[in-house]
């Protein structure tokens, strides 16, 4: 009779055990599937911004062709734009790789510019749909 209630108590421990284990697999699945939705999600927002940003050094330079500004000025206005535009690019994903910390930096595709928008690029399917739900 013993050894049954022992056989009880160690079934019951082995499931328990087992379902905490699976529950971990679980939860940590999907916190990597989150990481990566939002690694997606910032390089977009990251992306939108550039294009503002575009829109933004275009109109500037109109403004500058339009008020008689010199082929000089236009282009070291250029010059310094894309000195910006680097900075911006590079601190954005810069930013967003120290944000992971050593435990989830497994989880990056990435780790420069171009590497990002080919991870972007792979992904965009995903990145429509998320933009598309209401």
């Amino acid at each position: 009779m013993e050894s049954v209630h022992l056989l009880h108590l160690l079934f019951f421990i082995f499931g328990y055990v087992t379902c905490k284990t699976f529950y971990f697999i679980k939860a940590t699945r999907k916190s990597i599937l989150l990481l990566q939705a939002t690694q997606l999600v910032a390089l977009f927002i990251v992306v939108r911004a550039l294009e503002s940003f575009n829109y933004a050094m275009q109109y500037r330079v109109d403004i500058m062709k339009k008020n008689d500004a010199s082929e000089q000025n236009i282009k070291a206005f250029k010059l310094r734009y894309n000195d910006e535009l680097t900075l911006f690019r590079t601190k954005s994903i810069k930013r967003i790789i120290e944000t992971h910390g050593p435990f989830f930096s497994q989880t990056l595709e990435f780790d420069d510019w171009k590497s990002a928008m080919d991870f972007l690029e792979k992904n965009k399917e995903s990145v429509i749909n998320f933009i598309a739900q209401e």
